[in-house]
Parts: structure tokens; C-alpha cells; sequence
């Protein structure tokens, strides 16, 4: 009887050993995937943060490994990089075969998706679009610029002279803005007299013979 005793307990012992060691290495297994962009290139150097905690980065052809995930989970996943928009997704972990292809936007993508929404007459959705490109880190310019033509396609000219006089103090050497400011001026609020001042600032800057006449024009009306 004592000896049968011994014999369970080793018994015991050794399927405790299983479970603490292959058996719960099992319970845990990588994640594969891919991050590309809106262009559907990949992006290296993206970091990727699982739950709040930094887990891996994306290599140069985008590929990435999350290590020691539980199966059947679902889990929250932070991509970030600099120039693109940060993406916050939840990952149902159901089949280690399973692939997670993650797409970001830069902000010159999304700022060309607002210039796209402007020419469809998407007006709301071109408004955020063009805040997410500046929290993307679009260069402010463009986006301000775009920003001016949807007040201008909104018949919102007041709106579209304010913003785009301010890219021109920051700029400094832009004389196309003094141009697109004279346009409105006088074809669209039929005001002559600030529509040369325009006209003037841009020959300022830069001569153009057609640009003389037309001041030239205005000056006699």
C-alpha cells in the first residue's frame, strides 16, 4: 500500500511539471501582420503598443510579431509614427494563422483625400479631413491653403480672404495667394479697389506682363 502511495505522488508531481512548463508556453503565441499606407506601401518603423504596453515595430517591408498573446482574446492596439495618424484598433485573437493588416494615413494622404472631398462637394467631410491631416503633421500651408478653397467653394469669400491673408504674412514669398485674393476680390465680391492692392503685392513679388494689364485695367474702371 505504501508503495502504491509513492507511485501516485510521482504521478502527481509529474503532471504538475507538464502543466507548468510546455503546457502553459502553449497558452501563448504570436500575433504576424503588416501595416501599409493609403497608397498600400509599406511602412517601416511604425511602433505598435498592445493594451497601453509598447509590444513591437514594423520592419522595412512593414511586417510585424506580437509575441505572447492568449488565443481567443481581444486586445486594443496603438500604431503610431511620426508624419502618419496615430490608429487605435481592437484585434480579435481567434487563429494563430491569423494575419492583422493595419493601414495608416500620412497627413499628405489625408490631406489629398480632403482635396478630394473639396472638387465632390463633401463639405463636412473635408473639414475633418483637413483637422486630421494638421494632427497627422501636414505641413500647416497646404492644408490652410485647401482650407481657403472649400470657404471659397462655399461661396464664403470673407472666410477665404482671412485665411488665405494669413498664409501670406507667414509665407512671405507666395505671390499666387495675392492672385487667388485678387480673383475674389474682383470677380466675386465685385471690389475692385482691394482687388488691385492684391494685384499689386503680387507684381511685388514677382513680375508677370498679363498681371500688369490687368492692374493696369482695374485702375481705369
Amino acid at each position: 500500500m505504501k508503495a502504491f502511495l509513492l507511485l501516485l505522488a510521482a504521478a502527481a508531481l509529474s503532471a504538475g511539471s507538464c502543466a507548468s512548463g510546455p503546457a502553459a508556453g502553449a497558452r501563448t503565441q504570436s500575433l504576424y501582420g503588416m501595416i501599409y499606407d493609403g497608397e498600400n506601401r509599406p511602412v517601416n518603423n511604425a511602433a505598435l503598443y498592445v493594451d497601453g504596453a509598447y509590444r513591437s515595430s514594423s520592419d522595412i517591408n512593414g511586417h510585424f510579431i506580437i509575441t505572447g498573446l492568449k488565443p481567443k482574446t481581444i486586445f486594443r492596439v496603438n500604431v503610431q509614427k511620426q508624419g502618419f495618424e496615430p490608429i487605435d484598433i481592437d484585434a480579435a485573437y481567434t487563429d494563430p494563422s491569423h494575419v492583422l493588416y493595419i493601414r495608416i494615413l500620412s497627413g499628405d494622404q489625408l490631406l489629398a483625400e480632403a482635396e478630394e472631398a473639396v472638387r465632390d462637394k463633401r463639405w463636412g467631410e473635408a473639414e475633418a479631413l483637413l483637422d486630421r491631416a494638421l494632427d497627422a503633421g501636414a505641413e500647416a500651408a497646404p492644408v490652410h491653403y485647401v482650407r481657403a478653397i472649400l470657404a471659397c467653394a462655399r461661396e464664403e469669400y470673407a472666410e477665404a480672404l482671412l485665411i488665405l491673408g494669413s498664409i501670406a504674412e507667414n509665407l512671405r514669398d507666395a505671390p499666387y495667394l495675392y492672385l487667388l485674393m485678387a480673383d475674389i476680390c474682383q470677380y466675386r465680391l465685385e471690389a475692385p479697389g482691394q482687388a488691385r492692392s492684391h494685384l499689386e503685392r503680387f507684381l511685388a513679388l514677382r513680375y508677370d506682363e498679363a498681371v500688369s494689364q490687368r492692374l493696369q485695367a482695374l485702375g481705369e474702371l
